[in-house]
């Protein structure tokens, strides 16, 4: 009788990974810094993290004086950076050239225990090249991601009972980030170990102390730290905003939804980024595609292939999928391609039983991924932009028009003085401004509130607020889902007591109190 073939993978050498990820270093590092050292303040939802923070460091308590829809994880980290460091701009940068270095090592970790030589490093190179570099945003996506993928592994050469404690943990940790993707990820290895059980046929007891330890593990790092807010702030205000608002209204506000799927069509400021909407065009068709590829190929050659590391390929699949169902009410490009790590380790191993074909579509992404990893960086750096002196410290800015705000309410505002920022959160952080709302932002739409958008004029009047910047989207209907424009009051205070002193390129005004 013919041995079938050990496909078990080449391992490549440890100090070949500490080398790549010196590289990734050198990728990610003028992503996100003008060289030498400033910063490049970026992101859509990082600056509400960055303001929670803020506001914390100035003793206001998270979910009783202000909103926030997740879990404290991420203002907690940032919170014990603005103690130890200040309120410094370097910080998010830093964070994202940490994130992504994280992650190559995890994606690393994984790939080269179902994928050889150096084939192991594509998934990784892809991932930073294709959907990192351009999803530069500190937000908590990030941290989540971060926390399931060292879980992942963690387990993913075998499912030890301590291996499985610290799994559990780290799911626990990333659930107190965003509570969806870290419960998801944690259930899916509770899934993974019942698969794992029944096609090895083990005993009872190996099932039950494993998915003892993991869920045992997963509990008391995730209740034991959301155990804090809940005591701070009570435990109704913390319900309210985490579990009954998101399932409520979350997606009444248009971002929030499936209508957003392949809405966000890549822009090009320079011929080179061409490329990228065939880059954006892969990730969307990669996720979840590849997960049903995958499961027809193991149907096809389980039985013929038994050495292959089929249990690791399923735990790679089992993470992915948790991962897109982490995000798959609302699909915009950021999420979609920060969640497509999995499915790209999936897509290159694939890629592996293709034959020659396979190789040459291996070799094309390799040049695709290290063409990008040069271009990206030079782009950043010798596209415009503008470095202005703020609160936060120096910061590079890659709008023109967005640099022309920031530097018109750096030269009219102080620091720690309240402004309103009606439809955005970015100017807070870098121009050390407070936001005198329980809210970070106004939506014409559902999402926001009735009585958020009453304490919010409470707020206005009792302050006196000298400056509200007010986005013309705000006089727009949502109608992307049920509309619910509550924001008739605001603007009656807009023309009463304020008149507009500043326009700028995209419609943004600024009104000066009367």
């Amino acid at each position: 009788m013919t041995q079938a073939p050990d496909h078990t993978p080449l391992l490549i050498p440890r100090r070949h990974i500490f080398l790549y990820l010196l590289a990734v270093l050198v990728f990610v590092y003028p992503l996100t810094f003008i060289l030498p050292f400033v910063p490049i303040y970026q992101g859509d939802n990082a600056p509400v993290y960055l303001l929670n923070a803020s506001r914390m460091v100035r003793g206001e308590v998270l979910y009783r004086d202000f909103f926030q829809l997740t879990w404290p994880g991420t203002e907690w980290f940032y919170l014990r950076r603005f103690v130890i460091f200040g309120e410094r701009a370097w910080i998010p940068a830093a964070v994202l050239v940490v994130m992504g270095t994280a992650l190559a090592w995890a994606g690393v970790s994984v790939s080269r225990r179902v994928l050889s030589g150096a084939t192991a490093f594509l998934p990784a190179t892809l991932f930073l090249t294709f959907a990192f570099a351009h999803c530069l945003d500190a937000t908590h996506h990030w941290f989540s991601l971060v926390f399931t993928f060292a879980a992942l592994a963690t387990i993913i050469k075998e499912r030890t009972v301590k291996r499985l404690i610290v799994a559990g943990a780290l799911t626990g940790f990333a659930t107190v980030c965003t509570q969806t993707r870290g419960a998801l990820v944690a259930a899916s290895f509770a899934a993974f170990l019942i698969w794992e059980w029944r096609h090895k046929k083990l005993a009872g007891d190996w099932l039950l102390r494993r998915e003892a330890s993991l869920i045992v593990a997963y509990l008391a790092a995730s209740l034991s730290l959301i155990a804090v807010p809940v005591l701070q702030a009570g435990w109704k205000p913390f319900v309210e905003d985490t579990i009954l608002f998101p399932l409520r209204w979350y997606s009444y506000f248009s971002r929030n939804n499936l209508g957003v799927y392949m809405a966000d069509v890549p822009e090009f400021s320079w011929p080179v980024e061409i490329p990228a909407l065939a880059i954006w065009f892969f990730i969307h068709l990669l996720t979840p595609l590849v997960y049903v590829l995958f499961f027809v190929r193991y149907r096809q050659s389980a039985r013929s292939r038994p050495k292959e590391a089929w249990d690791r390929l399923m735990l790679v699949s089992f993470t992915g999928l948790a991962w897109f169902a982490a995000i798959a009410s609302a699909p915009n490009w950021f999420k979609i391609a920060s969640a497509s790590l999995p499915a790209l380790i999936l897509f290159v191993y694939l890629l592996g039983a293709e034959g020659q074909a396979g190789r040459l579509v291996r070799g094309a992404l390799w040049m695709a991924a290290l063409g990008t990893a040069v271009a990206s960086p030079a782009i950043t750096q010798f596209d415009w932009h503008g470095e202005l002196r703020t609160p936060a410290g120096r910061i590079a800015l890659r709008d023109s028009i967005q640099y022309a705000k920031f530097k018109w309410l750096a030269q009219h505002t102080h620091p720690g003085e309240y402004l309103f920022e009606a439809g955005d959160t970015d100017l807070y952080f870098p121009l050390g401004l407070r936001n005198p709302s329980e809210v970070p932002f106004l939506t014409p739409a559902d999402y926001t509130r009735p009585e958020q958008v009453s304490r919010t004029l409470a707020s206005l009047e009792a302050l006196q607020v000298r400056y509200i910047v007010w986005s013309p989207w705000l006089d727009l209907p949502d109608t992307a889902k049920r509309s619910g424009d509550h924001l008739g009051p605001l603007r009656d205070l807009l023309r009463r007591d304020y008149r507009v002193v500043e326009t700028f390129e995209d419609g943004d005004q600024v009104w000066q109190r009367k």
